[in-house]
């Protein structure tokens, strides 16, 4: 599933935008969730990424950290979704935090000011 995910965050905050896409991962997250799991979050969110650099498209962090969020959050961890910017030089990043851990890091993500944000949709674990 984590393929299709990634393909449909890369194609849907293109035509629908961020919000629309988040809205939608968070409807069928909720109709396909896992109660139960043996995975830790970390492997949860390994997995979620997992075969990226088997698609023909370029998947940029924004994808990687919805297929993430959505991941976490289907399984039970309370993950939020965040997005940021900073000015110099001007680039955005997304990102996931659950609990303490912070997924889909990059070099320089203190310099990253917060703009935006999705709750978890999961508080199971």
């Amino acid at each position: 599933m984590n393929i299709v995910v990634l393909c449909f965050s890369y194609v849907s905050t293109k035509l629908f935008g961020i919000d629309r896409t988040a809205g939608a991962l968070k409807r069928v997250g909720r109709l396909l969730a896992k109660r139960s799991t043996d995975l830790s979050a970390d492997m949860v969110a390994a997995r979620a990424v997992r075969g990226m650099h088997l698609l023909p498209l370029q998947v940029e962090c924004l994808d990687q950290a919805m297929a993430t969020w959505f991941a976490l959050n289907r399984h039970g961890y309370p993950a939020a979704l965040r997005i940021g910017m900073r000015l110099s030089p001007l680039s955005g990043h997304a990102w996931v935090t659950c609990h303490q851990d912070t997924f889909v890091t990059t070099p320089g993500m203190e310099d990253f000011t917060e703009v935006a944000s999705y709750a978890p949709w999961s508080d199971s674990v």
